[in-house]
């Protein structure tokens, strides 16, 4: 059986089969970038806050419809992104961009909030395994954890996104179910008020098929 007609099932449901994946053709794609948070978070050398700000600034002029600029966490954990407040304040922004940052609790929102981003960025994991080696809290408390943050940015009329980690696949766990992901990306939505959900691939596990597939179940919900 040649590749263009072949299928295979998975553990998700979701066929394998290319002739399945949508091409997308005639849409417009908008596209965000996360490497002046994600990417320079992983450097262990400083990089001079000039050189953030000149980043951002080029990702704007390229057309990017999104950029998250950086990360308000603390400057003991993650000393790379200390210069949050003033790469915020130095940025050029440029009309039509969304300007967003990660927040991890409180006090990171309320630094947000005064450096005036577009919206706040929050992250758990659809994974109890992940969650709990990587924030180190059941997904119930962190979410608990998001409310607050959701509740305070509401206030200030900024708006929330949430990451859902582990969205298509865990390291530890294998396959996440499709409906325990729509069932968090729902509590996002109608409990937080959340104005939009990133559904992340975190470890590269995703195949195209099923990316439709979980993105197609998302949109006939919401």
């Amino acid at each position: 059986m040649t590749a263009s007609n072949a299928s295979a099932s998975t553990g998700t449901g979701v066929s394998r089969s290319p002739s399945d994946v949508w091409t997308g053709a005639g849409r417009r794609v908008f596209m965000q970038d996360v490497g002046t948070r994600d990417g320079l978070q992983a450097e262990t050398v400083f990089v001079p806050t000039a050189d953030k700000i000149a980043l951002v600034d080029a990702l704007s002029e390229a057309g990017l419809a999104k950029i998250e600029v950086t990360a308000f966490v603390s400057p003991k954990a993650i000393p790379v992104l200390a210069d949050a407040s003033e790469v915020m304040r130095g940025i050029t922004r440029r009309p039509g961009v969304v300007y967003t940052v990660l927040v991890p609790n409180v006090r990171g929102a309320e630094r947000a909030i005064e450096a005036r981003a577009d919206e706040l960025n929050l992250v758990m994991s659809a994974s109890e395994s992940h969650n709990l080696a990587n924030l180190r809290m059941t997904r119930a408390q962190s979410f608990a954890g998001l409310a607050e943050v959701a509740a305070m940015a509401h206030r200030a009329g900024t708006a929330v996104n949430v990451s859902l980690s582990c969205a298509f696949g865990c390291p530890m766990e294998g396959d996440v179910p499709v409906q325990t992901v729509l069932g968090w990306c729902g509590h996002f939505i109608e409990q937080l008020g959340a104005r939009g959900v990133t559904l992340c691939d975190t470890t590269g596990m995703a195949y195209p098929t099923q990316v439709v597939a979980l993105v197609r179940a998302f949109r006939e919900r919401w």
